[in-house]
C-alpha cells in the first residue's frame, strides 16, 4: 500500500522549490488539502503506487497555479 505522508508532501514543496517554481513554496493550505484528500489514503479495492501520486499531484500542482495566474 502506498499513499501520501505529510512529510512526502514536503519533499514534493521542496522538489518544486529547487527546480525553480520558487514563488509556489510553500504550498498553499488549500492545495495541501487537495492532494491530502486524494493521495493520503488508498482507494480501496484499488491501490497507487509512488508513480501515480507524483504524476497525478504534478497535475494537480501546476493546474493550480495555472489557474491562480489567470
Amino acid at each position: 500500500m502506498t499513499t501520501l505522508t505529510k512529510k512526502e508532501l514536503k519533499k514534493m514543496e521542496e522538489y518544486y522549490y529547487w527546480s525553480g517554481y520558487k514563488d509556489w513554496h510553500p504550498f498553499p493550505k488549500e492545495l495541501k488539502a487537495e492532494i491530502m484528500s486524494v493521495y493520503g489514503e488508498e482507494p480501496f479495492p484499488h491501490t497507487w503506487t509512488e508513480q501515480d501520486i507524483w504524476e497525478g499531484s504534478r497535475k494537480m500542482i501546476i493546474n493550480y497555479f495555472d489557474n491562480k495566474s489567470n
